[in-house]
């Protein structure tokens, strides 16, 4: 995962929608409680502290995930992101942990919430991500390649290809059985 360490503002070409918001990693961090900027962009998101002259910008591949988290007992309202891994100055969860699978890898994650000053603007902040991520997909993923090439047919569909022994041919129904 690569995180940019902002000294100064970030450029603001391509920047799709910003707003003053507070920035806490959980569960810590030293980016806990700032207060500064975050910028939607066309590429990166972006977060930058003007008083404190400190930030940091992430790729959309690195966010694995990002909601809105409504108003509860104990949290205000805020964007909830979960990063693909570690993040600078923040201790990391590892996910797999408590898991007694032996396929299972353990993967270092973080959490950044972004408290926006104005909280009418939780919708608009989320839509202005979705639309960006979706403008930079992950270009390194395990998951299908959308190659259809290993797709059977509906009509070239064969029951018997999920048959797996002879004892469940009378789990078909009649028109099943026809076709094996």
């Amino acid at each position: 995962m690569t995180v940019i360490v902002l000294r100064s503002a970030p450029d603001t070409t391509g920047i799709r929608f910003s707003l003053d918001a507070r920035v806490v990693c959980v569960p810590d961090s030293s980016y806990a409680n700032i207060t500064g900027t975050l910028y939607v962009g066309e590429q990166r998101v972006s977060f930058y502290s003007l008083h404190n002259k400190i930030g940091f910008s992430l790729n959309y591949q690195n966010i694995v995930i990002h909601a809105v988290v409504r108003s509860s007992t104990d949290d205000e309202p805020h964007l909830y992101c979960q990063l693909d891994g570690p993040f600078p100055g923040c201790q990391s969860s590892v996910n797999g942990a408590n898991e007694s699978d032996e396929d299972s890898e353990d993967e270092e994650f973080a959490e950044l919430k972004f408290y926006p000053s104005d909280t009418s603007q939780l919708d608009a902040l989320f839509q202005a991500m979705s639309d960006c991520a979706a403008m930079n997909p992950d270009t390194d993923t395990d998951e299908d390649d959308g190659d259809e090439s290993d797709v059977q047919a509906i009509d070239e569909f064969d029951p018997a290809s999920f048959i797996t022994s002879e004892d469940q041919l009378d789990q078909l129904t009649p028109q099943g059985r026809v076709s094996t």
